[in-house]
């Protein structure tokens, strides 16, 4: 059986670890990375969870006066360097794909149209357009309906990554890189329901199947 570990809390990110076990993949949700660190052998890829904000680009954890979970972020940032340098695969939903660009020295922003994208009571459902010959193309086709719950997105791309999904007002939903098995999505997965010609957990079996 294949092994992924995902960074973040035991708590709070649950439904990332069932989401990937009702598929067959033992999950382990770890606080930090060391246990990866000393023993790199361990896991098969990694999963980096949706959460909060994160700066606009790497230089701002030591200069923006904002507030961020930095402990965290530097822990999910250190397994994404760890997996990376193994060619492990790792998916980023949500401010894990963010801290994927962020790792490859894109830039993040404000979205332009907040509404379309975060509500304070129910994740927003729209439609996206996938890259035809991106792996999202083959699973679901040039169209699919995706739920959004986040202000930030990717403003300027990262080194060696692409833009594989946008939505209608051309923000970018998904991101792959060009040779490493690494892709993220904006969207929430582990919380979509299956819509008659689109299941979410085709996602998953993907990454699953990179492992």
């Amino acid at each position: 059986m294949k092994k992924a570990a995902i960074i973040g809390s035991p708590t709070l990110h649950k439904n990332y670890q069932s989401a990937l076990e009702n598929l067959s993949c033992k999950t382990v949700i770890l606080t930090d990375s060391f246990y990866i660190e000393k023993h790199p052998d361990a896991f098969d890829g990694l999963l980096l969870p949706g959460g909060g904000d994160v700066p606009s680009c790497l230089a701002e954890y030591t200069t923006s006066s904002q507030t961020f979970d930095l402990s965290l972020d530097l822990e999910q940032l250190r397994a994404l360097h760890l997996f990376h340098k193994m060619n492990k695969p790792i998916l980023g939903i949500c401010k894990g794909m963010q801290l994927i660009n962020l790792y490859f020295h894109g830039t993040i922003r404000e979205v332009s149209n907040p509404g379309l994208h975060r509500s304070p009571e129910k994740d927003i459902f729209h439609p996206a357009d996938n890259l035809p010959g991106s792996f999202l193309h083959a699973l679901y086709g040039t169209h699919m309906l995706i739920n959004s719950s986040h202000h930030q997105c990717i403003d300027t791309i990262g080194k060696n990554l692409q833009i594989i999904q946008y939505a209608h007002d051309k923000t970018a939903e998904a991101i792959s890189h060009l040779s490493a098995p690494i892709i993220g999505t904006q969207w929430h997965p582990e919380r979509m329901p299956k819509l008659p010609r689109q299941d979410a957990n085709l996602l998953f079996q993907y990454f699953i199947s990179l492992l």
